[in-house]
């Protein structure tokens, strides 16, 4: 089986992509940031969405710690 037939494989192609696109898309342009175009607003407003999240998360954790605790305790 050559490596022309595994590229032609649908499964192969659907999980690892084809090679000759990949290959082109790793020339990716990025635009130069420039430090004084920060917008400080929309940086705040994003650390106060994590910090809400985090905060929501916090009853979650406590009711899963308990089992994560018991599974390391029975190694």
């Amino acid at each position: 089986m050559g490596k022309e037939s595994h590229r032609e494989d649908p499964f192969s192609r659907m999980m690892f992509g084809d090679r000759r696109e990949s290959i082109r898309g790793k020339h990716h342009s990025f635009p130069q940031s420039n430090p004084s175009s920060l917008d400080i607003e929309s940086i705040i407003e994003n650390i106060s969405k994590l910090r809400d999240s985090s905060q929501n998360l916090k009853p979650l954790l406590q009711m899963v710690y308990p089992f994560v605790e018991s599974f390391l305790k029975k190694k």
